[in-house]
């Protein structure tokens, strides 16, 4: 019980700073904390985090930006199924390699995003729509040795 709270926390930190208003200037560089967190959790623990969780957290960062329900969930998904493939290889990468794996996973999370706002006609082409992956990759290392020691603390298995 006290896992599933500070995991359910975690979630929930995650999904604050996604809804924090940031100043129009800075809206670019807002990182994929939701992201962040589950890619973290599946990474550690892919036996009891996995795609489900993925979905669910996309579904409620979906309901948090007023977005197209599904949208995030369905990114979150794909992004979470290959990071649970590949967890043991991630495990064996230095923080910084794992940085660039995440950047790319994030990058697609964008792209998509991308591609559903330029069909509904609410977005234009521009490359700083991959600035929140770099900001998120870079920002990796960091929230890995957090909620590390936050598993730790709690002794999370």
């Amino acid at each position: 019980m006290k896992s599933f709270f500070v995991f359910f926390v975690t979630l929930l930190a995650a999904l604050m700073l996604e809804a924090m208003p940031l100043p129009e200037s800075l809206v670019w560089y807002r990182p994929e904390w939701a992201l962040l967190v589950i890619l973290y959790w599946v990474i550690a623990l892919p036996f009891r985090v996995g795609v489900g969780v993925a979905w669910f957290l996309g579904l409620m960062v979906d309901l948090l930006q007023g977005g197209i329900i599904g949208q995030h969930s369905l990114t979150y998904v794909l992004i979470a199924f290959s990071c649970a493939i590949f967890y043991k290889r991630l495990r064996m990468y230095h923080r910084w390699q794992q940085g660039i794996f995440v950047c790319l996973l994030v990058s697609i999370n964008q792209l998509v995003g991308f591609w559903v706002d330029h069909y509904l006609g609410n977005a234009e082409p521009t490359l700083m729509i991959f600035m929140p992956a770099i900001v998120t990759g870079l920002l990796w290392p960091w929230s890995f040795v957090i909620l590390r020691s936050v598993r730790r603390i709690y002794a999370i298995r």
